[in-house]
């Protein structure tokens, strides 16, 4: 009795690329405009120390990564968090979106690169704040009920140092 070799087919669909849909050049000004006011709500709340306005930018469900990593989910503890923040730490800082850029991934979902300088900061003891923080804030924005609103945010310290050569 002979065996015929088992012949295993491995194949591999490729999926297909849809273009994203992009809403249409008069609505995507509006969105637009309507997202950067979104995130400049956040340094206006800032300055104001105001958390529970700075808090009311982000969805009920969002995700929060700070600059040292620390991550927090829904407004609730992104506001409470930044409470604390704001009666030691950052209670005397002023907070300034120096640019901000705006990607349409579809009609309802944006992703945001947000330049920011902080000033005012307190040192802790374990890391030394710089006079001025430069950081880069990475947000997903999503459209609820004709409001955009930040569903994630993760912020990044911008820390000078040269790019290996080679």
């Amino acid at each position: 009795m002979t065996h015929a070799a088992k012949t295993t087919y491995h194949f591999r669909m490729k999926r297909p690329t849809m273009p994203t849909p992009k809403p249409s050049a008069v609505n995507a000004k509006h969105a637009t405009a309507s997202v950067k006011s979104v995130v400049a709500s956040l340094a206006e709340s800032w300055n104001r120390h105001d958390m529970t306005a700075f808090a009311a930018a982000f969805a009920e469900n969002a995700d929060f990564v700070n600059v040292i990593g620390m991550h927090w989910q829904g407004r609730q503890e992104i506001e409470a968090k930044h409470t604390v923040t704001h009666r030691t730490i950052f209670r005397n800082s002023t907070l300034q979106i120096v640019e901000q850029s705006v990607r349409f991934l579809s009609p309802s979902i944006v992703l945001a690169h947000v330049s920011t300088e902080l000033k005012g900061a307190e040192s802790l003891r374990e890391r030394v704040a710089p006079e001025t923080r430069r950081a880069l804030m990475t947000c997903v924005l999503v459209k609820e009920a004709d409001r955009w609103l930040i569903t994630a945010a993760h912020n990044t310290d911008i820390v000078p140092v040269p790019f290996p050569v080679g």
